[in-house]
């Protein structure tokens, strides 16, 4: 369950350091820098533009390279050099000057590419030209489209559109490379070359783990955030006990300030970043950020476990049996929260923030004056 930690973690440090939909916008030497929750590019970009958030767009033309990551992407303007983008939906409409490496979930490629693709997702839609070499690895992948150099194939399943074609030689990587089928008019029988996936390079993380593999990491991972929160307990059963009561007392608010703290603390190393002398405080920006992700996970999964053993009649935890019942009780219930698709990740980023939330309260409440009843 380690895993988990680390998409709540990177989740956090891709959050706007602004909680509403406005956007922080700086230029500099001609390129353009931008972060919000939601954030569009409307101004033609001489140099790069480097773009992040929630809900990013560029709808402006990008004489440079264009750097866009966050839960959104929309390429809808033309790049005249190389593009990297990721995300958990990324569309490109726009067309690629360069080279383009795209990654996340849903990838759609719409517009052509100068240069090389290198496209890595779950699901890849590829309906526009490639001049170059092609790098396609999925568990869907779908090519409507002309490549005109080599392409690299790693999918589990993949679906030729009509315009399919590979000017030079095709590699498949699969688990069973002979089952894949290829149309005589995609790539002849002489230009095919098939792998097994394990000769794929990162082909490990593309296969999908057995059940033995997804049990023992979920047991894993309970018992390392269980013995944190039940450490973290022993050691400050005061102040743990204080940060579990803020937190079920009013879990919306230590939710909202769980967000807003995190994101602040991330928008902080880019302001940091812009001010060039206090780029030396951005190390301390992220530890800080990691210890209060880190800490808000540990921290809600031991609110959870808490409330949990209180509903089956055992009360507060008294002593420290009683706190790792509850420690490895919550951990245990997020554990199996988060295999639930969907709704598991929303389930997930809830307890992380109201531990988080608890925390910042707890931290910094009586110098803002937020109420700690």
């Amino acid at each position: 369950m380690l895993k988990f930690l680390y998409p709540l973690l990177f989740a956090a440090l891709a959050a706007p350091a602004l909680a509403d939909d406005a956007a922080s916008a700086w230029s500099f030497g001609g390129d353009s820098y931008a972060a919000g929750r939601t954030v569009t590019a409307t101004s033609e970009i001489d140099g790069d533009l480097f773009i992040a958030g929630y809900n990013v767009k560029a709808r402006a033309d990008i004489t440079g390279s264009a750097h866009m990551a966050g839960r959104y992407v929309t390429l809808d303007a033309d790049v005249g050099q190389n593009l990297y983008a990721a995300g958990a939906d990324v569309d490109v409409t726009g067309a690629v000057g360069g080279n383009a490496s795209v990654s996340g979930e849903t990838l759609s490629i719409g517009a052509p590419v100068s240069g090389n693709l290198r496209a890595i997702g779950s699901n890849i839609e590829l309906s526009a030209p490639v001049a170059g070499n092609a790098v396609l690895a999925g568990q869907e992948v779908e090519i409507d489209a002309a490549i005109a150099g080599d392409l690299a194939l790693a999918a589990e399943t993949v679906e030729w559109g009509e315009a399919a074609r590979v000017g030079g030689t095709l590699h498949i990587y699969a688990n069973d490379p002979a089952a894949v089928e290829v149309p005589e008019r995609v790539a002849s029988a002489d230009r095919i070359e098939r792998h097994d996936m394990s000769e794929f390079e990162g082909a490990e993380g593309m296969q999908r783990p057995g059940f033995f593999a997804r049990l023992k990491g979920w047991v894993g991972g309970v018992v390392v955030v269980g013995l944190l929160g039940t450490a973290f307990a022993a050691l400050a059963p005061n102040y743990v006990a204080e940060l579990r009561q803020k937190a079920l007392n009013r879990p919306v608010r230590s939710l909202w300030l769980g967000f807003l703290g995190l994101s602040t603390l991330v928008g902080s190393m880019l302001f940091l970043a812009m001010t060039g002398i206090g780029i030396v405080l951005v190390p301390v920006s992220l530890i800080a950020a990691i210890l209060l992700g880190v800490g808000g996970y540990v921290v809600g999964a031991y609110v959870l476990g808490v409330w949990a053993t209180g509903v089956a009649g055992r009360g507060e935890p008294a002593t420290i049996a009683d706190r790792a019942i509850a420690a490895f009780a919550g951990a245990a219930i997020a554990g199996a929260v988060a295999l639930v698709p969907w709704l598991g990740w929303l389930a997930m980023m809830a307890i992380f923030f109201v531990g988080a939330g608890a925390l910042v309260v707890r931290m910094f409440g009586p110098a803002f004056r937020v109420e700690q009843a």
